[in-house]
């Protein structure tokens, strides 16, 4: 069990890591929009296109601060076996199965399928220090935590 918490917490962090450069690239390439509009333009098309690359910018530069937030938490989490659902546990429903981490949605590992949530989100608020045997509901479905490791 805390073999398949290594593989989620990598996988994690490989996805997060991925989109990190992924959002560098696009910050990188937005730059180079910019400085080559400089360049050229004059006028309200010229003005009209910076601001969209502006904007463009500063949705990238949230996405980035968001990423690197996530790296944290990820950095944070102990493998070690959890008695709730906390940060780092894995929580067995007959619904799902949650790891408790960041949003990342649904991770496919060893051939079953993880929910990666964050303890903020709607359901991850739900869960949040929950014992096995508690029972919670979402989206008008009642579960019942059998099992967190």
């Amino acid at each position: 069990m805390g073999n398949i918490k290594e593989l989620l917490k990598e996988s994690c962090l490989k996805r997060t890591q991925a989109r990190f450069e992924e959002i560098q690239l696009g910050m990188t390439q937005a730059q180079e929009s910019l400085e080559s509009e400089t360049k050229s333009s004059a006028g309200d098309k010229y003005e009209t296109s910076r601001e969209m690359i502006q904007q463009d910018l500063s949705r990238y530069q949230d996405q980035l601060n968001q990423v690197k937030k996530d790296l944290i938490v990820l950095q944070q989490i102990e493998l070690k076996p959890k008695e709730k659902a906390i940060l780092g546990a894995v929580i067995v429903t007959e619904g799902a199965t949650y790891f408790l981490a960041i949003s990342l949605g649904k991770l496919e590992i060893a051939g079953n399928t993880y929910m990666v949530i964050s303890p903020h989100s709607p359901i991850g608020r739900l869960l949040w220090e929950k014992e096995v045997g508690e029972i919670f509901q979402f989206n008008d479905r009642e579960q019942q935590i059998q099992q967190i490791f």
